[in-house]
């Protein structure tokens, strides 16, 4: 059984997909599921902000993070997770 994964704008209520003509006479499941296309643009945008404060920022100590970071890993006690 091998699923096919359609994207279409809908025009109107009738509509024809070639992809199909494999299933013609089979019982298939149809499932229609709008595209959130305004959410997808929101994360889109949230990633774009993100990259553009990465590629501003300045003066920061990436040296600092590291051994703060080996720091941590040295002392941390044995039952952390």
């Amino acid at each position: 059984m091998h699923a096919i994964r359609i994207r279409k704008k809908l025009d109107s209520e009738t509509f024809s997909l070639a992809e199909l003509k494999p299933l013609i006479g089979k019982t298939v499941e149809i499932i229609v599921w709008p595209e959130p296309a305004d959410e997808l643009a929101a994360v889109g945008e949230r990633w774009d902000a993100a990259i553009q404060a990465a590629q501003e920022l300045e003066d920061y100590d990436f040296d600092a993070w590291r051994q703060q970071r080996e720091y941590d890993r040295l002392h941390a006690p044995d039952y952390l997770p």
